[in-house]
């Protein structure tokens, strides 16, 4: 026979289950931040390059610098896909589930959001990188 409702313990530990979820949702929202600010600065320099050293940006160099802007756009775009919250939307409102189906939904979203974070951090790290490298080849003679 299934329980209509939690006892005030599993209460505790579904809160505990979403504030955790919450915290990563809060280092999401800081990837997120951070992926928008350097993808602006990004955009920014090469508009700056192609308006005022139009001699050194060619077809291939701007091809180039796809590669750091479409790797800061997946991070962007994989860390706004984790601020969906899944684990609340099964939780509360699809059906009435115990707390060991709920603890494994809070295990799976936590599998998924870690491993989503570091793929994001990944890409965001590796734009710079490919960036910074890219500037270089740019700007030297």
């Amino acid at each position: 026979m299934e329980k209509d409702t939690l006892t005030d313990e599993e209460i505790k530990y579904v809160n505990f289950m979403l504030q955790h979820l919450k915290t990563l949702d809060d280092k999401t929202d800081i990837i997120v931040k951070a992926s928008n600010g350097i993808l602006t600065l990004v955009v920014g320099i090469v508009a700056f390059l192609v308006a005022f050293a139009p001699h050194k940006v060619n077809a291939n160099v701007l091809l180039l610098v796809l590669v750091p802007i479409s790797s800061i756009l997946f991070s962007v775009i994989s860390s706004l896909l984790m601020l969906y919250p899944v684990f609340t939307q099964h939780v509360f409102f699809e059906k009435r589930r115990d707390l060991d189906e709920i603890e494994r939904i809070y295990h799976h979203s936590l599998r998924k959001k870690s491993a989503w974070i570091r793929t994001s951090v990944f890409g965001l790290v590796f734009g710079m990188l490919s960036f910074v490298a890219w500037f270089i080849y740019v700007v030297s003679p």
